[in-house]
């Protein structure tokens, strides 16, 4: 699975076109992608919460999983930054 793909698969999984996937500050190791996804509205949304947040793609099976950010913070010190 490449960067592209796992980009994909998260983006599948948005409710929001306020809702973007942040290529800059993506990580990965052998096994998985650390994703970011950041709300774009600039806070002028009226339509209740927004998830945004960390996603872990993982590169076999393509499962996007939610994280928290103190889980994604501890996996992200684990993993390099993609080189694009």
């Amino acid at each position: 699975m490449t960067l592209d793909d796992a980009i994909a698969a998260v983006e599948a999984t948005l409710d929001s076109a306020h809702l973007r996937v942040d290529r800059r500050r993506a990580r990965e190791d052998a096994a998985s992608y650390l994703l970011l996804v950041l709300d774009i509205s600039g806070g002028r949304r009226d339509e209740g919460p927004v998830a945004n947040g960390p996603r872990l793609v993982d590169k076999h099976s393509g499962e996007v999983i939610r994280l928290t950010v103190p889980d994604a913070l501890a996996r992200a010190e684990r993993m390099a930054l993609v080189r694009s």
